[in-house]
């Protein structure tokens, strides 16, 4: 792997920025996720996530015990404000994972993006949770393959630029 000197990638990234003549500021391109990346607005508003109220909102009919008792997708702003939170409400080999806070620093680090894409979760480590890693998050319990791969990378992307409420 070659690895370039702070000037090189300065002049690198100078160079694609004009090349390509957008708009995104050096600090954008280097931000994970850069300037563009999704919004929560699209993210919620997306048809995979669309679903997501039919079992985790007050009285939803698909709620059953060992649901994620925190997540409320009802609204856009019930829905950012819950991932704010911590799990918990989880039974079974799942529940090493309560407590734990549904987004992390990045996409790989995020509960809540380990339980829907199978890479992340495969590589799901918590050393602040021991109890929650790739072993004790079901395949049963969670949602891998529920949403398609272009709202996970948006999601990936959401939460690496900092999971803003936009």
């Amino acid at each position: 792997m070659t690895i370039l000197s702070k000037s090189h990638t300065i002049a690198l990234v100078s160079a694609l920025v004009l090349a390509c003549g957008c708009g995104d500021t050096l600090e954008d391109l280097a931000t994970p996720g850069g300037g563009d990346g999704a919004t929560f607005t699209e993210i919620y508003n997306s048809d995979d996530f669309g679903e997501c109220a039919s079992c985790h909102a007050p009285g939803a009919p698909g709620k059953v015990a060992g649901t994620e008792a925190t997540q409320n997708w009802s609204t856009k702003a019930a829905a950012y404000s819950s991932l704010q939170g911590k799990a918990s409400g989880l039974v079974g080999n799942f529940a090493g994972c309560n407590g734990v806070p549904f987004l992390g620093a990045t996409a790989g680090q995020s509960l809540l993006v380990a339980s829907l894409d199978g890479e992340v979760k495969a590589a799901y480590d918590n050393p602040s949770f021991p109890d929650c890693n790739a072993d004790s998050i079901s395949d049963q319990t969670i949602r891998v393959g529920a949403i398609s791969a272009g709202v996970l990378e948006d999601l990936k992307d959401w939460v690496d630029s900092g999971a803003k409420n936009n």
